[in-house]
């Protein structure tokens, strides 16, 4: 009843009350509850309704008591097996009467998946083009290493529960819904279940069945053995969940395995080496062949990742480090949780610091946003891999080796890549989603609040290297905006789309996680601080151990969205007003629902002198993009006041109106760059540049200019040296490069004026002029290149258009340097293309043709041609045959 407020659930009906003093007053009094009965109905009645509506949406997909499982484990490191002895403690009402099914994860890798290869999932990094063009996931196996896991004995207990089992008839059978790339083969175990399955004791309306089972891992740096460590979570048999609907009278079980199948666990573990065990209930160092109990899991996990090593060592700050922060909002309240820390020897620095950034950013989680660590204890493990994308397994950190490697000039690099991770403590491994349509939760909430640490500790506009202005691209600007607006139009999907079905894997996490990001971001200055801190405290402690989905999410926010919390107010126009006052449909179904951009520029300001002195300045606002926001106005004027206003953002073209005493010097819109648009260079009455030598980063608000170097050598030219710019502003990019030939005694030069997405997208056009190399030329250019998915027809269409004046130099010129040689005038067409017919076979072509054309006067008559057909057939892990055909033709006089 909290979500409709704190008085309606109370109805005070007179009627109920009456005080006979005669019989008009009775009368009356029953009149008038008769009268109001109907109305009292409606009442209760759309009350209920949205009561049942509201838990239908947070409880549709767990209304079952999660199983208990129970399981002796015996691992052999040399032989890479787990033996397993398994008892399922079930609720009986919760599952079909007739049959239990299990996944059986081990078999994932167990061949080759024939209907293709496994998507990345592997979060681009910004400037970091690693894996890229991989068609194979860095996580799966190297090559294919086989991973098994075997069924050995299926029964249940008898009545007589200590000493008599019977067996159950069982089958293995393939599991078509799994992701493409995992094998389908026996990847479900299907348990038919005897009538009267008799109680597990002391546990009325539960039954157990034991599964004996053997696992073989694969070599593979996530899911099986490397280099003396074993990382693991698909080790042992699932139980999947049982749908049930209400109200839709549809009962499945949950084979695609997006939604988590959670349990308790209790482990007892024996190895035949000696090594650390690290887990989630803790870790402990044993000898060979020792035998633990582990402690059990009271509450449900999504997974028991077991990592055994003989490599780790352990930091070694008193064992761990427990922190105590006090709760801003309560006297007495105190979070505590232990943090440990396992690195491989040589990386101890890297260790101690990544160590210490999380212990920090947990205490930043709690004291800026009061969210206390899910978890009582939390491990950092350093893992093998090749990739640096950091992954959390309920309260596991895996660091992957890269981070540890790195140079101690790249510190903030490797703390960008954890801390964009660490909150899906809270948010994907407490609060759970759906895998396939639902990764905004794990993705997109910790690159969000791993953005505001990261802006805490450095400042809003800091960059990567703590101390260099040049070559040092900012974490917000670049890791975040940048990435999130790179993706071309093609390829962009709404961000509540379908990971399975999306062509393009790469560029929807891209998506999922940094326009998520920016998005959240944008909804806290949406709400105000205040009302998104209390807005996300509730979320995290009412939706723990549930799988939701968007709009619980959305309801939570809407919960603590106070038009007073807020300052300065929202504007009270439509869209903002539209549904209600708290409501954030408007929000949602435009940033998660569509692909709408947003963009506003900076039209106009004209100022006049008012009678009293004063100024009036009128300034115009012009929206580009399609996604509207409330937009703040900042004037500064020439005494340094600053005056602000917030306008609504809606209409095509507004306008704003300040009133000052001084002079107005500046305006600019989004001062704080709070909301995500595509460009903010238009934003301001004013232009910042940036002049840098070589190569650099722009700011999302800068110019670029670029000094650039130039050196050659050529047989006409001698040496030859110059000093040039590139420049580029909105969509044209401009390259101009004077020089100085030290054999001919003269200057060159080269210009480039080019423009892109001319009226289409990937269509650009450009001019030129050089002279150089002793050909003076003037041409023009075109090029077609749209945007694809992967697996599409790639495509390229270019043409150009030249007039060349060739000559010569002399050592020792008499009346002149230059002798003309002829002159002549190209024409070029050249089409490229690609098709992949299947994941493993690519074909590519090149095209091109190049000749004068006969309605310009040109010396020379000539054709020049080549055509080249490529095959590119993938037999392995990075493995891969390359066979070419080329033909070429020259004819003529040239």
């Amino acid at each position: 009843m909290d979500n409709f407020g704190e008085d309606r659930s109370h109805f005070v009906v007179s009627a109920l009350s009456l005080k006979v003093s005669g019989l008009r007053l009775e009368v009356r009094s029953l009149l008038y509850f008769v009268f109001r009965l109907p109305l009292l109905f409606l009442v209760v009645h759309g009350v209920l309704i949205a009561i049942s509506t509201q838990l239908l949406s947070a409880e549709s997909h767990f209304k079952t008591q999660a199983p208990h499982y129970k399981i002796d484990v015996s691992y052999d490191h040399d032989k890479t097996l787990l033996v397993g002895k398994m008892q399922v403690r079930f609720t009986r009402n919760a599952y079909p009467t007739h049959e239990l099914l299990f996944s059986l994860p081990g078999n994932r890798f167990n061949y080759p998946d024939e209907r293709g290869t496994r998507k990345h999932k592997i979060v681009p990094v910004f400037s970091l083009k690693r894996f890229q063009d991989n068609l194979e996931d860095p996580k799966t196996p190297t090559g294919f290493s086989t991973g098994s896991l075997k069924i050995n004995s299926v029964s249940a207990f008898t009545q007589n529960q200590s000493i008599e089992k019977h067996p159950l008839k069982y089958s293995l059978e393939p599991n078509p819904d799994l992701e493409v790339g995992y094998s389908t083969s026996n990847g479900l175990l299907r348990i038919l279940l005897p009538k009267n399955l008799p109680d597990t004791k002391n546990y009325p309306g539960e039954s157990t069945v034991l599964i004996e089972f053997s696992t073989n891992f694969p070599e593979h740096t996530q899911e099986g053995t490397a280099n003396g460590m074993l990382v693991t979570v698909n080790w042992h048999p699932k139980l999947l969940t049982w749908i049930e609907i209400p109200g839709l009278n549809e009962k499945k079980w949950e084979t695609t395995e997006d939604n988590p199948s959670p349990a308790t666990f209790e482990v007892t573990w024996k190895a035949v080496q000696a090594g650390t065990l690290i887990t989630t209930p803790g870790h402990q160092k044993l000898l060979a062949g020792q035998v633990v109990t582990l402690s059990v899991t009271k509450r449900p996990i999504k997974y028991f990742p077991l990592i055994f090593s003989r490599v780790h060592q352990q930091f070694s700050e008193n064992e761990g480090r427990t922190m105590l922060v006090k709760n801003t909002s309560t006297t007495a309240a105190k979070t505590s949780y232990q943090l440990t820390s396992f690195y491989l020897e040589g990386h101890e620095r890297r260790a101690e610091l990544l160590h210490n950034w999380s212990a920090s950013f947990l205490s930043f989680m709690h004291s800026r946003y009061g969210l206390k660590s899910p978890w009582k204890s939390i491990s950092l493990v350093a893992v093998e891999a090749e990739y640096e994308q950091v992954d959390v397994l309920n309260n596991l950190i895996l660091v992957p080796l890269p981070n540890y490697k790195r140079s101690e000039f790249l510190d903030r690099q490797s703390l960008g890549f954890l801390t964009r991770r660490l909150a899906q403590l809270w948010f994907g491994e407490s609060i759970w989603s759906n895998q396939d349509t639902q990764q905004w939760l794990n993705l997109g909430i910790p690159a969000f609040f791993g953005l505001r640490f990261f802006q805490h500790n450095f400042g809003a506009d800091a960059g990567i290297f703590d101390s260099l202005d040049w070559m040092n691209p900012r974490y917000r600007d670049h890791f975040f905006e940048k990435m999130a607006n790179s993706v071309s139009p093609k390829l962009r999907y709404p961000i509540l789309s379908s990971f399975r079905k999306n062509p393009d894997s790469q560029k929807y996490l891209q998506t999922l996680t940094y326009k998520t990001a920016m998005v959240l971001s944008m909804l806290e200055y949406t709400m105000g601080d205040k009302a998104f801190k209390k807005a996300i405290q509730y979320f995290s402690q009412n939706y723990q151990q549930n799988v939701i989905e968007l709009l619980e999410f959305q309801q939570a926010m809407e919960k603590f969205n106070y038009y007073q919390l807020r300052t300065p107010l929202l504007p009270s126009v439509s869209p903002y007003n539209m549904d209600g006052n708290g409501s954030l449909e408007w929000f949602f179904s435009q940033w998660f629902g569509t692909v709408q951009t947003l963009d506003y520029s900076f039209g106009d300001s004209t100022t006049r002198t008012l009678p009293n002195g004063f100024y009036e300045t009128e300034v115009s606002v012009n929206k580009i993009g399609l996604a509207q926001m409330p937009l703040v106005v900042s004037l500064i004027t020439k005494d340094g006041k600053q005056f602000r206003s917030l306008v609504p953002g809606i209409k095509q073209q507004e306008t704003v109106v300040f009133q000052t005493a001084g002079f107005p010097d500046k305006v600019t819109l989004d001062p704080e760059e709070r909301l995500l648009e595509t460009s903010k260079i238009n934003n301001h009455s004013y232009n910042f540049f940036r002049v840098r030598f070589g190569f650099d980063w722009e700011k999302q608000r800068e110019h670029l200019v670029l000094l650039v170097p130039g050196f050659g050598n050529n047989a006409l030219d001698g040496n030859s040296v110059g000093v040039g710019i590139r420049y580029r502003f909105d969509d044209y990019r401009i390259y101009a490069i004077p020089g100085y030939g030290s054999k001919n005694k003269r200057g060159l030069y080269i210009f480039n004026l080019d423009r892109e997405h001319l009226g289409l997208h990937g269509l650009e056009a450009g001019v030129s002029a050089s002279e150089y190399g002793g050909v003076r030329s003037q041409g023009i250019r075109a090029t077609y290149e749209p945007s694809n998915n992967p697996g599409e027809l790639e495509y390229k269409f270019h043409t150009s258009f030249s007039r060349e004046v060739l000559f010569s130099a002399r050592n020792n010129p008499d009346n002149s340097d230059v002798i003309e040689t002829g002159e002549s005038n190209t024409f070029l067409l050249e089409h490229t293309g690609a098709v992949s017919l299947i994941d493993s076979y690519r074909i590519n072509w090149n095209i091109w043709n190049e000749q004068p054309s006969l309605e310009m006067e040109s010396d020379f008559s000539y054709v020049r041609g080549q055509a080249k057909l490529g095959q590119i057939l993938r037999v392995g892990h990075r493995k891969w045959f390359e066979f070419d055909i080329i033909h070429a033709t020259t004819s003529g006089k040239s």
